[in-house]
């Protein structure tokens, strides 16, 4: 009978999101008189194929039943969804609770304004802070995703990393910059392909962990119903959040990859990548060889970073490689694959070497500016400075 009645309060809360959703832009809500430990955004912009196969409405059923179930330990959990067909259906702040998703806020769909730009993920942060303060913030990011890739060419502003909404998107750079001055718990990118250290580099200074996958993630993403306890238990595991999603994958004989990132080792990994990369003077032989992150029969801008490095220096300079290989240690603290990863029908991606960090491999000049790598962090302050890559270098 709990079951029914619990489904049915799914049922009507979703429901009713869709009801409310041709209210006007409502009045900025009311300040919380009471802090939480911890209150958790769910950045959710599904005007894109996730929403429309229904991935968004399923996770916030997850999102309730783990509520009913005790799972927010007096914490607070709000959504912001960016729902399928936004421009009849605007945007709005959703709480989750033990009665269902409510909602807080409906946002004014401006045409000039996408989920992904920076002035409405601030706004979001900024009535998140309002209405749910807490003495500290989770952050769960959801949507489609490709890692640190910048648009194709200069003015483009499709196909870039985070946020598929009405095609359009936010590269990390800018997320980072949108984020700074916050602090959170964790970054859980419930998205593909963010594994990697271009993207964690550029987010280092927000959270001290980083949970995310450096492939791409099935449609169904994680678990809420698995991993909203423990997003608010009172020392969250980030390494069971991730294996969650792992085991929850595998056990449907699915293919999932998963990565716990410290953030804090990362300023040190990139001392010791700089070390390595101080020894090439010429572009180095043999990338093409190296395992990929990235499907067959597609330019691969992540490979597995460890085998890279090996590749660089191993052989070469043993003494340098061990101390990238401490230095890495202490930045994934877990990894975790099964034996394939999604690629396409006819040729499955094999993870034979895994690492959990993805990393860009140059090995010609035109890769330097491929989808503006040049503009990352990573380039700026690690690999610009390997000899084999300076401007005099260049032809």
């Amino acid at each position: 009978m709990k079951k029914i009645f619990i489904f049915l309060c799914i049922f009507i809360s979703v429901m009713a999101v869709g009801c409310l959703a041709g209210c006007g832009d409502s009045e900025d809500p009311q300040p919380a008189e009471k802090t939480v430990h911890r209150t958790v955004l769910v950045y959710m912009v599904a005007d894109n194929s996730l929403g429309s196969w229904g991935c968004d409405r399923s996770d916030i059923e997850e999102m309730v039943k783990a509520a009913d179930a005790g799972g927010l330990n007096g914490g607070r959990l709000l959504v912001y969804y960016a729902r399928p067909q936004t421009a009849s259906h605007p945007p709005q702040l959703l709480e989750i609770t033990r009665k269902g998703a409510g909602v807080v806020k409906t946002y004014a769909d401006d045409p000039k304004i996408y989920s992904v730009d920076p002035e409405r993920i601030r706004e979001v942060i900024s009535d998140m802070r309002r209405v749910a303060p807490a003495r500290e913030y989770g952050l769960v990011f959801w949507s489609h995703s490709n890692g640190w890739l910048g648009a194709p060419r200069e003015g483009d502003d499709r196909y870039r990393a985070f946020g598929d909404d009405r095609s359009h998107h936010i590269t990390i750079p800018t997320l980072a910059e949108t984020l700074r001055g916050g602090e959170y718990r964790f970054l859980y990118f419930d998205c593909c392909q963010m594994a990697n250290v271009e993207s964690a580099y550029e987010l280092r200074g927000l959270a001290p962990e980083i949970v995310a996958s450096p492939t791409e993630l099935g449609i169904d993403g994680m678990r809420y119903d698995l991993n909203v306890p423990v997003f608010f238990a009172e020392n969250p595991s980030l390494e069971e959040a991730a294996r969650n999603t792992y085991e929850d994958y595998a056990g449907r004989d699915l293919e999932c990859q998963m990565t716990v990132i410290r953030t804090g080792g990362l300023d040190a990994l990139a001392e010791a990548t700089r070390a390595i990369l101080a020894t090439v003077e010429e572009y180095p032989e043999g990338i093409e060889g190296l395992q990929r992150y990235c499907r067959y029969g597609e330019a691969c801008w992540s490979y597995d970073m460890l085998h890279y490095m090996e590749l660089l220096a191993a052989e070469s300079h043993p003494e340098l490689f061990d101390a990238w290989k401490k230095a890495f240690d202490d930045v994934v603290t877990f990894a975790v694959t099964t034996p394939t990863a999604i690629s396409d029908y006819y040729r499955p991606l094999e993870i034979e070497r895994y690492c959990g960090l993805g990393a860009f491999a140059i090995g010609s000049q035109s890769d330097i500016s491929y989808r503006q790598y040049d503009s990352t962090a990573w380039w700026r302050d690690v690999v610009s400075l390997c000899p084999a890559y300076k401007i005099s270098n260049i032809k």
